[in-house]
């Protein structure tokens, strides 16, 4: 009832704080966008209140109140709007379903969705018999790891000031506000991994009522709004061409297990498919997104009608500017894409209508708001590589061969990117050149769009190279709605072409749809997979009872393949520090001494020369000794540590000590 109550809480005041952007909105967009907008105002307020008294249900009662009481003045000042916008919705679901204005075809492609969406996050986490946690899907077997260990370290070690559980003494540098979000659910009675499955699920939900409603106040057409929105989600490359292959062996038993994905299909000799459809690829396993997208749609949304609406009708809508400023400004807590893709557009638009001075409602708050965040999220060293040739080090990851000349170079750039994004790019590219599809000024304040396509091909920002993948999927976002209008428009004019639409349409959304379909069935991947057996839940639920501000040294997997190094209970169920976690969710942060931190986590495991040095430099509290801890081609000094230091806990195979 407590996590239903949050909800609510959030919806109503989001719904509320709308009501200060001066916009003009129908109902399902109001609802909608302030579904996603008391999200964040819940989350900060929750941050705040936990950060002054304790992460305890006390705090997460006074956010909700702070929430509610933000809200209120936005609900006094607009409570009249409410109802004329009620009213108006009234009106148009009586309107006969043609006539482009019934919203009850959202709900046409809303229940899908929310039916598809659901059973993927309830099979995210399932508990076994003994007290172990299987994993329903790819993602909440790898990435949710990290996702458990930060929301853990909110809820169980009072990680008010944002350290990085997985690398002690470290700012978090991780956009981790949904994780936070989630965190504020677990005093309301919802265990670890049930706050990650009903934090997404809520979030996600809101999803394509927000991509509906921008598609409508931007394109002002129906079938715009509901394709664009479907085509985004469920996107994907030319991977259905591997997907006939299967089927000529298989026939229609593939369904019955399908034996691959196919908008990830990474390796030349797989066809080097990497561009993976929004579902399963980046709102699953990408938990930010789940709150930057819509983010991203909204504020473009509203900072066209506020350009417009004071370019056309000589109105300043100072307050519109003002209110997008404050969100884009609170966006890097939740997604630092969020932030930097509205950025480049409102910097664009500054330079397009000649530096007028209403974009500085805009800049001045989101840059005085995103700075310190912005600064603190920052990796300790710089991982940017300039130029890079992205798609040649994804073909070629050993190095690209010395006897690929230019003209190959650039073939195989070609043939990559047909593969991954197929017609998409094209069709961007002629419903901003043809005339009318598009509004001039829509064709041109798109231009920004390209930087996402083009920088990611030549600089690569992070340490791992894929997650360039984060840049490229926002041309994928914020270009649907402009393709669909260009689809849209082709069949109005001349609706024989409907017979080359759908054919179009398939073949950019095929292989989206089989991903999105073997997430949602259990027998078509190898999943559920175990993620914890009982006794490392025991553990790692142990470990929440040592101090708050205790560091673990564990082992993440120190054999060349190892699989399952990022299982560690400790971190991922208590959420208390250690030397080092997983290698991926910490040199992928930029800490420059990860490996470092390994060797020395390994110095201390052997009671090597130095190690009592390490122990005073790290401040370890405790050493565990587990499964994880050996591997075939090393054992720690057990002899060592069983003889010198008090045993603390010891179940199953797991022994902890205290340093």
């Amino acid at each position: 009832m407590a996590v239903v109550l949050i909800f609510c809480t959030c919806i109503v005041s989001g719904i509320g704080l709308t009501m200060h952007s001066d916009l003009q909105m129908r109902a399902e967009e109001r609802f909608f966008s302030g579904w996603v907008i008391g999200i964040v105002a819940f989350t900060l307020m929750g941050l705040l209140s936990t950060r002054l008294f304790s992460f305890n249900g006390t705090a997460v009662a006074i956010a909700g109140v702070l929430t509610l009481a933000m809200s209120a003045t936005g609900w006094k000042r607009g409570l009249h709007l409410w109802a004329e916008e009620t009213h108006d919705l009234r009106q148009r679901l009586a309107k006969p379903l043609r006539s482009g204005e019934n919203p009850v075809l959202l709900f046409a492609l809303l229940v899908p969705f929310w039916i598809i969406i659901g059973r993927l996050f309830w099979y995210a986490y399932q508990y076994n018999p003994d007290g172990g946690i299987s994993s329903g899907h790819l993602a909440s077997w790898t990435d949710w790891q990290a996702h458990l260990t930060y929301t853990a370290s909110f809820a169980f070690a009072d990680n008010t000031a944002l350290n990085l559980p997985t690398a002690t003494g470290n700012n978090i540098g991780y956009h981790t506000g949904i994780n936070y979000f989630a965190a504020l659910l677990i005093p309301g009675g919802a265990s670890l991994p049930g706050s990650l499955q009903l934090s997404g699920a809520f979030t996600l939900f809101a999803f394509p009522g927000v991509m509906y409603s921008v598609g409508m106040r931007v394109f002002q057409r129906q079938a715009t709004a509901l394709l664009g929105t479907f085509l985004f989600l469920f996107f994907g490359g030319w991977g259905w061409l591997e997907f006939r292959k299967d089927f000529d062996e298989l026939g229609f038993d593939v369904f019955d297990s399908l034996p691959r994905t196919y908008t990830r299909l990474p390796g030349p000799n797989e066809g080097s498919f990497l561009l993976e459809n929004p579902i399963v690829g980046h709102f699953f396993p990408q938990r930010p997104t789940m709150i930057g997208f819509p983010i991203v749609l909204l504020l473009l949304g509203w900072l066209y009608t506020a350009w417009t609406k004071s370019s056309d009708e000589n109105r300043t809508m100072t307050r519109s500017f003002m209110f997008c400023g404050v969100l884009l400004g609170l966006t890097p807590f939740f997604n630092l894409f969020a932030f930097g893709a509205p950025l480049v557009f409102v910097l664009g638009w500054f330079a397009l209508t000649k530096f007028n001075t209403r974009w500085l409602y805009t800049l001045v708050p989101a840059l005085v708001l995103a700075a310190p965040v912005v600064i603190f999220l920052q990796p300790p060293s710089s991982t940017l590589e300039v130029p890079y040739d992205w798609v040649g080090h994804i073909l070629y990851p050993g190095g690209i061969p010395s006897d690929r000349g230019t003209g190959t170079l650039i073939w195989d750039w070609i043939v990559f990117w047909a593969r991954n994004i197929g017609i998409f790019v094209p069709l961007l590219a002629i419903a901003q050149a043809a005339r009318g599809v598009l509004d001039t000024r829509i064709a041109w304040g798109l231009m920004p769009v390209w930087l996402f396509f083009i920088g990611p091909n030549l600089v690569k920002p992070h340490p791992w190279n894929g997650n360039n993948t984060h840049y490229f999927v926002l041309i994928l976002l914020i270009g649907a709605l402009p393709v669909a209008a260009l689809i849209v428009h082709i069949v109005r004019r001349v609706p024989p072409t409907v017979l080359l639409a759908i054919p179009a349409l398939l073949s950019m959304t095929a292989s989206g749809m089989l991903d999105v379909y073997a997430t949602n069935d259990r027998e078509t991947s190898p999943y559920p997979a175990l993620a914890m057996d009982g006794a490392a839940v025991a553990v790692g639920e142990w470990a929440r009872t040592t101090d708050k501000d205790s560091v673990f040294v564990i082992e993440t997997g120190w054999d060349p393949g190892d699989t399952s190094g990022h299982l560690h209970p400790v971190p991922a169920l208590s959420g208390r520090d250690v030397v080092v976690g997983f290698d991926g969710w910490v040199y992928d942060l930029g800490i420059p001494d990860w490996s470092l931190r390994k060797e020395h986590s390994r110095q201390i495991f052997d009671a090597a020369p130095g190690y009592e040095a390490l122990l005073k430099t790290y401040e370890v509290d405790y050493l565990v000794m587990g499964p994880t801890e050996r591997t075939p081609s090393w054992d720690p000094n057990i002899a060592f540590w069983e003889e010198e230091a008090d045993v603390v806990y010891r179940h199953a195979g797991w022994t902890v000590f205290k340093i």
